[in-house]
């Protein structure tokens, strides 16, 4: 689970404080010691309203409540709970790296920095120099991302999510063979990480190679995560380009339900549509060039035949 050897270092500072009474050290050490999702946060709520634990022992249980209602899927209470416990230690690197990543996934890019930036001052220099290296991929700091997932990768050599990271800041610089070999690594490190698949389907894409291991790809990370949008944008191409209309149309519509006007997703579903003898397909086209008025010319380059 994400921050276990962290939350773990923290309990023993936690713990190792001053002499407390066994009620007190249960209270936290039977939030830290819960596993399901709802177990740990019945006990850690348990343990934030305990007046008798010290404020960092508070901050412990709250970033922990947090970890627990993230992982549970409910973000606005995680977040909330972050900042709970930033209120009490400043300097707990478990809420600062929870906080920033919620933020970052949010697109708060401008929230997240300084967050992350004071988790690198606390010594957290994998994950949060990771994240701090998305924030420069989507501010289109290709160079400086890559010196941020350098740095992460300094202290976690095997992060998956810093190697696909630094891939695709790669291949926006025109370094194919390097990001080639950063989705690879990224893959091997996990083969279930749907942005290194994605990645690698993309880049194999768009330089019109390896199309089968593009396909495998695809459908790797679309099995890994189907919300993953770029994930089934590429399987989408690739079944246009194999003709197969009905598998094309439900994975622009799956990228659709995520990202409702999303060009690639409207432009491939209209063709899919239009080839398998839906006119009305042409809807979707003209709809997807009111956001890109170039959309015909790129799927021209992936190889789709569009009429």
């Amino acid at each position: 689970m994400r921050g276990i050897w962290l939350a773990g270092a923290m309990l023993a500072v936690a713990l190792g404080a001053c002499g407390r009474q066994s009620a007190e050290v249960d209270d936290i050490g039977a939030c830290m010691a819960a596993e399901e999702a709802e177990a740990k946060i019945e006990a850690c709520t348990v343990a934030t309203q305990n007046q008798e634990l010290t404020p960092e022992q508070r901050s412990l249980a709250f970033s922990t409540r947090a970890d627990a209602q993230d992982e549970a899927g409910d973000v606005t209470a995680a977040l909330r709970d972050y900042g709970a416990a930033l209120e009490l230690d400043e300097e707990n690197p478990a809420a600062l790296l929870g906080r920033g990543r919620i933020l970052l996934a949010s697109g708060q890019l401008d929230a997240a920095e300084p967050v992350l930036r004071r988790a690198v001052e606390l010594n957290q220099l994998g994950e949060a120099n990771q994240l701090l290296g998305q924030i420069a991929v989507r501010r289109g700091e290709f160079s400086e991302a890559i010196t941020l997932f350098n740095a992460a990768l300094d202290h976690e050599p095997r992060s998956a999510v810093a190697l696909a990271g630094r891939a695709r800041a790669k291949q926006r610089l025109g370094d194919i063979e390097g990001a080639a070999n950063d989705y690879s690594a990224a893959i091997r490190a996990d083969d279930h990480l749907a942005e290194a698949r994605a990645g690698r389907c993309w880049l194999d894409l768009n330089e019109g190679r390896e199309f089968e291991r593009a396909r495998r790809d695809a459908d790797a990370a679309v099995a890994a995560n189907p919300n993953y949008v770029e994930g089934q944008l590429c399987r989408g191409v690739l079944q246009l380009r194999e003709s197969q209309w009905a598998e094309a149309k439900a994975s622009f519509d799956a990228a659709l339900a995520v990202e409702s006007g999303n060009p690639i997703a409207l432009f491939g579903r209209g063709v899919a549509r239009r080839r398998s003898g839906d006119r009305d397909g042409t809807e979707d086209m003209n709809q997807a060039r009111d956001f890109d008025g170039n959309i015909g010319a790129q799927f021209d380059k992936f190889g789709v035949r569009t009429y």
